[in-house]
């Protein structure tokens, strides 16, 4: 080979490596477009109703496409998909429901009277004959501050006076405060709460609502008012939230980071556990301040002797190397995810690329999930394993197959999903683990967006206090109670609590179930 022979064969090499270089940088900026400015889903859209598969052949050739969006909206309109053009064509609105709804409401009649009675005619006066509702409209009611002066009775018995020369008095118990000489009672601490942990609303917002009011109270007291009750009668209702979590079979795991400006780094992650939505004996979701996302934090939240099966994401803390008694399940949607976003982030979509395929088989496994039958988590396992695990088997066959024939990241995805084969196949072992890890994520999705309100917690105390409240806003709710009527009920006999178990104030109690209930 000469030298010009040889220094153009690597001047080609290093072009070949050039480009290569540039592709990937240039898919980085797609990628890096997508997370900025793209939709914040990986699902695909229904094409129309009842056409078949959310994931058959022809939605996923659409995504050749870039125009057209990868959602998963369940639509329950009649959708015409025609040049890129998606049109809705909605229900007609029930014309009765504003009526219904007006009706419903106390009445009140303001009567507009006729200034003039004179007869236009022959100016004689005239006789009333009727009235009618010409209009109606839903009038707002401001809430108002008043004073609960909490008198005592006071009572003397005359006859030991006279008998004895003694002084009996008897006087009646009145109820104890929740923050005794604070203007911050009951009743506003539950609003305080819901406004902040229910509603997204900053506690340095709310400040100019209860001002509004006429109550004098600052940022800071309602903080103190805020960590102060959930140190006191808040954190133990959690504990026991904890001690039933710890005795399911199976529940979902995941963390978010929350700022938290006394720490250190100033970075700190809430870490919530969930019971599964399927024959868990309770609905409860716990959220877990630390700082921190250290493997054993695992173990601190579910215990040293627990010996179930956790459904979580691919995150290094979740391992079974470091956690041996517990075993760890795999979220299909995050494994769909890592193929979704290669499929977002080509330049040019393949109808046959290895991605699109790999996301169909996915989708084959959650149809045929979400078509079995059953009632109790055995029935499910058994269906299971006869209709669903030949699909996976298929799935990651496939995988084993191609993971040669790629390269760069969607060899690098490939490889992962191999990894996680054994935990994917707990869905074999136990009926009660879920396919995905969605469930968990969408109890953390609002407290995400409290955070983008919020920003930071200023204190430790005030991150675990978050913690609390979180988990008793997000658990009221998976109870179908009402936040605010629920904070009320605890504010109001907690503090006057004795001998009655903590039990009997937990979201799924019978009493709370009664007063509180949506």
């Amino acid at each position: 080979m000469t030298p010009a022979e040889k220094e153009n064969q690597e001047l080609k090499a290093r072009l070949k490596k050039a480009l290569e270089r540039n592709e990937e940088l240039e898919e980085m900026v797609r990628q890096l477009q997508r997370m900025i400015f793209g939709k914040k889903t990986e699902k695909f859209e229904t094409v129309v109703k009842g056409q078949g598969s959310l994931f058959d052949d022809e939605q996923l050739a659409a995504l050749v496409d870039s125009d057209i969006d990868l959602t998963e909206t369940e639509v329950t309109e009649i959708e015409v998909i025609e040049k890129k053009k998606v049109v809705r064509h909605q229900e007609r609105k029930n014309s009765q429901g504003r009526a219904a709804f007006l009706d419903s409401l106390p009445q009140v009649e303001e009567l507009t009277p006729l200034e003039d009675t004179q007869c236009p005619t022959c100016q004689h006066e005239m006789n009333k004959i009727g009235k009618r509702v010409n209009s109606r409209e839903v009038e707002l009611i401001p809430p108002q501050l008043r004073c609960i002066n909490h008198c005592q009775e006071t009572y003397k018995c005359q006859e030991c006076e006279k008998k004895t020369g003694e002084t009996v008095i008897k006087s009646s118990k009145t109820p104890q405060l929740l923050l005794p000489h604070s203007l911050v009672s009951g009743s506003i601490l539950a609003e305080v709460a819901n406004y902040k942990f229910n509603l997204a609303v900053p506690i340095h917002r709310q400040k100019k609502i209860w001002e509004r009011l006429g109550l004098p109270v600052n940022k800071s007291s309602l903080v103190r008012s805020v960590i102060s009750v959930s140190e006191t009668y808040l954190e133990p209702l959690v504990n026991l939230m904890t001690k039933e979590i710890r005795k399911e079979p199976v529940v979902h795991m995941d963390e978010t980071p929350i700022k938290v400006l006394d720490e250190p780094s100033q970075r700190g992650y809430l870490w919530v556990i969930r019971t599964t939505k399927e024959f868990s004996k309770y609905p409860i979701i716990q959220f877990n301040y630390r700082h921190g996302r250290k493997g054993k934090t695992v173990e601190e939240l579910v215990g040293d002797d627990y010996r179930g099966i956790i459904e979580c994401d691919d995150y290094v803390a979740y391992n079974e190397d470091k956690h041996e008694q517990i075993k760890f399940g795999a979220c299909l949607v995050h494994i769909r995810r890592w193929f979704i976003n290669i499929i977002k982030d080509s330049r040019k979509i393949l109808k046959k690329s290895l991605a699109i395929q790999i996301v169909k088989r996915i989708g084959k496994i959650f149809e045929i999930e979400q078509q079995l039958e059953y009632e109790t988590k055995e029935e499910k396992l058994k269906q299971r394993i006869l209709r669903l695990k030949p699909a996976v088997d298929e799935f990651f066959e496939f995988l084993k197959q191609v993971v040669h024939k790629t390269n760069n990241k969607l060899r690098t995805h490939i490889e992962s999903t191999l990894k996680l084969e054994q935990r994917v196949y707990r869905i074999f072992e136990d009926g009660q683990v879920p396919l995905s890890n969605n469930d968990i994520e969408q109890s953390i999705r609002f407290s995400t967006i409290i955070r983008k309100n919020s920003l930071f917690a200023q204190s430790v105390a005030g991150a675990k206090a978050c913690a609390v409240y979180y988990s008793l806003v997000e658990t009221a709710k998976e109870n179908n109670l009402d936040v605010v009527e629920y904070f009320r009920y605890l504010f109001k006999y907690l503090p006057n609590r004795i001998d009655e178990d903590l039990t009997a104030y937990l979201p799924w109690a019978k009493q709370v179930q009664v007063a509180c209930h949506k």
